[in-house]
């Protein structure tokens, strides 16, 4: 009997662009190869003063067949206009296209809303497929809600979450939030992010306790890297054999940069830029401990990557990082606490709060790993294809 075929309608997915936006939808669509086909479509504004208006470029990447859809936004309010529709038709002729290819559709998946799940919901109100929605996107959160657009947009997305089969946010914290706003659905079920624990392993021999790895997308309203420098620097007045390594790039990386240099952390600190693959595992597996100070937060991929390379982790009460750092993973702080964040450092780097790497990584394939995950999935794909 064939394998059902699932697309997958992701709002954010690596693209040629930045191969970083969206990778954990990718994960997510690799934990489920073993159970199902999986074709992805994306459609995606592009910041471009020249070449082809909208590109259809498909392929097959790692097994998965991806229909990508390329739009040259325009300026101005007719601008908007054009981008919106190039959006929808990018969407309706794509996917066309994807299926041509790949085969009719048994069930749709669809990964961040709004826009996304516009095509999979206009085909399930008309008696097609159902679909599922994934949510990763902090902007349910409270800090966020008033980021999050205007009535038309709201009602859109609570009548996109109502037809879903079901709603699986990345964390119980993100699936409350979503409610509490209204975004009303029998059925929410956490569904977590993948690691990929056979690439993500301990290192030989642990690394020194004094060194410590922040990895970052560096958007300071989020991350809040300035506290933790500062926090940093005023642990290095009691133990100045502390290190810190900040991986990652975004848009307040090089403000963050300036920052560590006025506060004269160069001798101390590292701002490695971006890593990926085996660089990053090789971050993790070269550093004692991970540590972030997030003003908010969902599910950061990046701590259960540290536990799966036996890494405790200093992190923020905030989102849905209490979900997954119980005490004999890491430390818990309340965010902006500079003192305690300080404190946290320098215990940590005596070696208190010892953490067992067994312990750790089994937490991570118990709950995370692509046959964890991919299971999760398959039963409700299983339930809503029945």
């Amino acid at each position: 009997m064939d394998k059902p075929h699932v697309v997958f309608f992701p709002a954010w997915y690596p693209h040629r662009g930045d191969p970083m936006p969206g990778l954990f939808v990718k994960y997510h669509a690799a934990s489920l190869l073993p159970h199902v086909r999986v074709s992805v479509l994306q459609v995606l504004g592009e910041n471009r003063k020249s070449g082809e208006l909208i590109e259809f470029k498909y392929g097959v990447e790692d097994k998965i067949p991806t229909m990508r859809v390329y739009y040259r936004k325009q300026a101005g309010i007719v601008g908007k206009l054009m981008d919106a529709y190039h959006y929808f038709y990018g969407t309706l002729k794509g996917y066309s296209m994807l299926v041509a290819r790949a085969g009719k559709a048994d069930l749709h998946h669809v990964h961040v809303l709004t826009r996304a799940g516009f095509l999979p919901w206009l085909i399930r109100v008309n008696g097609g497929v159902p679909y599922l929605i994934t949510e990763h996107w902090s902007r349910y959160l409270p800090v966020n809600r008033a980021k999050f657009g205007g009535r038309i947009k709201k009602w859109f997305t609570r009548q996109v979450v109502k037809k879903a089969f079901a709603v699986c946010p990345v964390n119980e914290n993100l699936g409350r939030a979503m409610q509490e706003m209204g975004f009303s659905n029998p059925r929410y079920q956490v569904v977590n992010n993948v690691v990929d624990i056979d690439r993500f392993t301990p290192p030989a021999e642990r690394a020194p306790s004094t060194r410590f790895l922040h990895v970052s997308c560096f958007d300071e309203a989020a991350k809040n890297t300035k506290g933790l420098l500062r926090a940093f620097k005023s642990a290095l007045k009691e133990n100045p054999a502390l290190f810190l390594t900040l991986v990652g790039e975004g848009p307040d990386w090089e403000e963050t940069r300036n920052y560590a240099r006025e506060l004269g952390l160069d001798p101390f600190t590292d701002f490695a830029g971006l890593k990926m693959g085996d660089d990053l595992v090789a971050s993790f597996q070269t550093h004692g401990s991970m540590v972030m100070f997030s003003n908010y937060e969902n599910q950061p991929v990046v701590i259960l990557e540290a536990f799966a390379c036996g890494l405790p982790v200093i992190a923020t009460r905030v989102g849905g990082i209490p979900e997954m750092l119980a005490e004999k993973r890491g430390r818990l702080l309340d965010a902006g606490d500079e003192q305690e964040l300080c404190k946290a450092l320098l215990e940590q780097a005596r070696g208190e709060n010892a953490t067992d790497v067994a312990t750790l990584r089994n937490y991570v394939q118990t709950h995370f790993s692509y046959e964890a995950v991919g299971n999760m999935y398959f039963a409700l794909y299983r339930d809503a294809l029945a």
